[in-house]
């Protein structure tokens, strides 16, 4: 069986690249940080997923498909009970975009971020490291968040990412968590249409009122109203129901929402207009009662997305940020209330930025659009779109803060900003949010204090991944983040190329030769591993046009011979001399539509190439010749039955390459036709989607080494995670263990020199799944006394094995704690016992297992099968603390056989009560009382419990 490594997609960064390019490259592809266009990116995405057929809705489906899985796929299970589990390899030092960020008001170190594809994220320290806190959930698109001004430890996360016109990141109602972020719970009320995208949600400190403006149109595929779905809601009882406000004087806006700002108890300020629409800023003076439009000293025309906010030191000072509409989507205006936004004046626009000579906006104020107050000093004002400019005189004149690039200036920060949060107790500190993730500045962004906090924040986007033959030399091609390189190194991540990264490849004989799309065919190639890059596309003519290439367009790599590459604009091109020169392999195949994908294999002329187009077509040559400049042959061989979205893979089997597989993309109307499979190279098709949910399928490997049945075990990457079939699609199984259940996955690369499988996924970082682990399980049992679990389990054999990790968690709850740990054999040819007794377990169900390890730290997971149930102690007692003497800690047992009363009171020798260590209800259990004695003398001391009928006491000693 091969290994597994796993990638997903979502960052950006800010550190000079060195090239080798002609004087007027473009410099924003030359670092980590760049301002490219999102729009065409989130286009890029969406026409990708979405359906060809009418009346699909996007959002609807998945849900479904996710419903699906739940109910009727099981995951995977070998032959010889064992499976792969995924572990994270980074990128841990490079973000992704961040929407929302929310700072505990007590405990300042305590920090949420959202992303818009990796869930919520949370630190305790500050931002030194991350822990996702999402992970099984689904959706993981968060774009705003908002804390309960009563209640800390209560969060709201809204998901849904609903700025860009074709916008393909959608969410799926609120989620809601009472401990800070560490759990989250869908509220059901919100698991609907109206809640795709919640764009700002804003909480009354007096009354609890929640309100959450919605966005729920569907522009591309038509579906939705604007005046039935979407629009602003309202909860008063902490989320569990809403009501959507019936009496705002518009209705064309109501999937538009952008703002919100509370401005009193009962007064509201509501904005609405986006990408263009028209809008205003509307407000009510009695809990939404009645709107007004609010038109006093504002734009009446010729505006798009508004942000506003509020002075921390002053509830009437509002600001609000106008961008244009469209054409320009460039700044508007700034304007200022000082009568809580009845009526506003202009302040001093700032000045253009030095990358681009306009305006700080650019022409991305529908996308990145924010202003924010410093909480602890009103005169420093702050906005942020392609960069942030400031004000420390309330606006009056304005300086840049921030640049792209060091060419232009510093503090390099990412571009693209969506947010930003003051530490409530720390003048100067705030932490802000942005496409390449979440930084920090200690000195109100001065130049030398802002630092990147993005350690274990695994939330890039990727596009595309490529493998070295042997070794860990891994590239990727991400949105917004460039060409990244991994080398083995931990979580550690370089950035070698900026801009957007598209499609990559790597030389199967020498992993310093790699290749890297920018955007729209632009391919350029490094002999260095990433030091230096040029361009090669002589002869490629299409390339950098957006009007004959995607976005996004493909190219491969025949891993059979490196200096063979083929790639895809509406047109096919091939290059037999590593990419200095191109010819074109066919005309335009499918008129108006372009390549999604193409395949090239066999290692001398006449090469075989696949293709697939937009439109769901496939075509075929067998005659390439990489050196002739006349066109090759190429012919239709399309699946009849196909759901006729993109074609996203084509994949060969290198043992029989007679045996084809087509992949495709979209959801459909009904049924499932994603994953097709040809014995004669496109003659005959069969349809393999079997018990696959109606989900897009992105990619397709064939496992050349399988236990089970070699040739027939398939994985494939879909929009909802991976699965694997071990009789070429008889039957699907989950394939996730040890990732997010439902992430989005790119595409899989089996390592031509190992077998190992990679996985390139779209918003939660690099996971890759090594070998299963050579140790067999014979049975793993467990048997109750009291409040004791005895664990037992048999091995037939082991191989380099450490141990196990035991671990506990409340049945239903993915809260794995471990309890112990057990040094395994090492090596034995014979079965080998164990066992473990976890005692003083409290009364409920639980389930354990086992985390088998070896001495690689590779490790596997063997579950018990069922719940363990701890009963109620059927009489009272009360145990001898332990230990006994002690100095300075020590713990008392008692078992309570029914609910009541609970006193347990520490006496010195003379009688008198010293201390009460316990006096609340308890009901029936298993509880343990812990004492610290330190500033008590050595000595003896009696303790005495007592509930209902029941008394005890027991003697101590401390003994310092």
């Amino acid at each position: 069986m091969i290994t597994v490594v796993l990638f997903i997609y979502n960052q950006k960064q800010t550190s000079s690249i060195n090239h080798i390019e002609s004087p007027d490259e473009n410099l924003k592809e030359s670092i980590q940080g760049d301002r490219d266009n999102p729009e065409a990116a989130n286009t890029f995405r969406y026409e990708m997923i979405q359906s060809n057929q009418a009346g699909v809705n996007i959002r609807e489906k998945r849900q479904s498909a996710v419903d699906y899985i739940k109910a009727n796929m099981s995951g995977y299970s070998p032959r010889n009970g064992v499976n792969f589990i995924f572990n994270s390899i980074g990128p841990g030092n490079i973000g992704g975009r961040i929407r929302s960020i929310i700072i505990h008001p007590v405990t300042p170190n305590s920090i949420l971020i959202g992303s818009v594809s990796g869930g919520v994220w949370k630190t305790t320290n500050g931002g030194a490291n991350w822990s996702a806190k999402m992970t099984s959930l689904n959706p993981l698109t968060i774009g705003c968040m908002v804390i309960d001004p009563n209640n800390n430890n209560t969060v709201y996360a809204g998901t849904g990412e609903g700025w860009g016109n074709a916008d393909a990141v959608f969410g799926g109602g609120i989620y809601k968590s009472t401990d800070f972020g560490e759990t989250w719970n869908l509220l059901s009320t919100t698991n609907n249409f109206s809640f795709t995208n919640v764009m700002k949600m804003a909480i009354d400190a007096v009354t609890g009122k929640i309100y959450a403006g919605t966005k729920a149109f569907d522009i591309k595929q038509g579906i939705g109203s604007y005046t039935t779905a979407g629009g602003l809601f309202t909860s008063t009882d902490a989320g569990t129901t809403w009501v959507k406000d019936a009496v705002l004087p518009f209705t064309s806006n109501y999937f538009n929402p952008a703002d919100i700002v509370i401005v009193s108890s009962g007064t509201v300020l509501f904005a609405t207009g986006t990408n263009g629409s028209p809008g205003g800023i509307f407000r009510t003076s009695n809990n939404g009662s009645t709107w007004t439009q609010m038109t006093s000293g504002l734009p009446s025309t010729g505006y798009g997305r508004i942000a506003m906010t509020k002075d921390p030191g002053n509830a009437n000072t509002i600001y609000a940020v106008f961008a244009n509409g469209s054409p320009g989507y460039g700044l508007n205006g700034i304007f200022k209330s000082t009568n809580g936004g009845q009526t506003w004046s202009a302040l001093t626009s700032p000045g253009t930025i030095a990358s681009t000579g306009s305006t700080y906006l650019s022409n991305q104020g529908w996308y990145d659009n924010y202003i924010a107050v410093d909480s602890k000093n009103s005169s420093n004002i702050f906005v942020g779109g392609v960069e942030i400019m400031k004000s420390t005189n309330g606006g009056n004149n304005w300086s840049q803060l921030t640049y792209w690039n060091s060419i232009y200036g510093s503090p390099v920060v990412h571009s693209d900003h969506h947010v930003m949060a003051f530490d409530p107790g720390t003048a100067n500190l705030f932490y802000e949010g942005n496409d390449g993730g979440i930084y920090k500045s200690t000195n109100s962004g001065a130049n030398g204090s802002w630092s990147a906090l993005n350690n274990g924040l695994a939330i890039t986007q990727i596009y595309s991944g490529a493998v070295s033959a042997t070794g860990n030399v891994v590239y990727v091609g991400c949105q917004d983040n460039g060409q990244l390189k991994y080398s083995g190194t931990g979580l550690i991540w370089n950035t070698i190329y900026g801009g957007d990264g598209g499609y990559t490849a790597v030389d199967q004989t020498n992993s310093n030769i790699n290749y890297e799309e920018y955007v729209y065919l632009d391919i350029r190639k490094t002999t260095d591993g990433g030091s230096t890059w040029k361009n090669c596309q002589t002869g490629l003519t299409d390339a950098g046009s957006s009007t004959n290439c995607l976005f996004i367009s493909p190219f491969s790599m025949d891993l059979e011979n490196s200096n063979v590459l083929i790639a895809g604009s509406t047109s096919v091109w091939v290059t037999g001399d590593g990419a200095s020169t191109w010819k074109q392999s066919s005309n335009v195949l499918s008129t108006p539509n372009y390549v999604s994908a193409v395949t090239i294999v066999n290692a001398t002329v006449n090469y075989l190439g696949f293709a697939g187009t937009t439109d769901g077509k496939v075509f075929k040559s067998t005659n390439i010749n990489t050196s002739i400049g006349s066109k090759d042959t190429w012919r239709d061989i399309t699946p009849t039955g196909n759901n006729g979205a993109w074609v996203r893979r084509i994949s060969v089997e290198t043992a029989n390459k007679n045996n084809i597989y087509a992949c495709y993309s979209g959801y459909n109307a009904s049924g499932n036709s994603h994953v097709w499979y040809s014995s004669n190279q496109g003659t005959n098709w069969t349809n393999i989607s079997g018990n696959l949910p109606n989900v897009p399928v992105h990619s397709l490997v064939v496992d050349p080494t399988a236990v089970d049945l070699p040739g027939q075990t398939l994985y494939i990457g879909t929009e909802t995670g991976i699965y694997i079939t071990s009789n070429r699609g008889t039957n699907w199984a989950i394939y996730n263990s040890g990732m997010p259940p439902y992430e989005p996955v790119s595409e899989l690369v089996i390592q031509s020199g190992t077998n190992q499988l990679y996985a390139f996924s779209y918003g939660g970082g690099t996971f890759s799944a090594d070998s299963p682990l050579p140790v067999e399980l014979i049975s793993f049992t467990s048997s109750v006394d009291k409040n004791s679990v005895e664990l037992r389990w048999v091995t037939a054999k082991e191989i380099n094995n450490k141990g196990f990790a035991i671990e506990r968690t409340i049945s239903g709850v993915e809260d794995w704690k471990q309890i112990a740990f057990v040094d395994g054999k090492g090596n034995s040819n014979s079965p080998v016992s164990y066992s473990y007794t976890d005692y003083r377990v409290q009364k409920g169900a639980y389930k354990y297992r086992l985390k088998q390890i070896d001495y690689n730290g590779n490790f596997q997971y063997l579950v018990l099968n069922g719940d363990v149930v701890i009963g109620a102690p059927f009489k009272f007692s009360v145990s001898q603390n332990y230990p006994n003497p002690f100095n300075p800690t020590t713990k008392i047992d008692f078992n309570l056989p029914f609910d009541g009363q609970v006193s347990v009171k520490l006496y010195d020798v003379t009688g008198r009560e010293i201390k009460a260590l316990l006096n609340e209800n308890k009901t029936a259990g298993y509880y343990t009382v812990a004492f610290d004695a330190t500033g008590f003398s050595s000595g003896i001391y009696f303790y005495h419990i007592k509930s209902g009928k029941f008394s005890d006491v027991k003697r101590m000693i401390i003994l310092k």
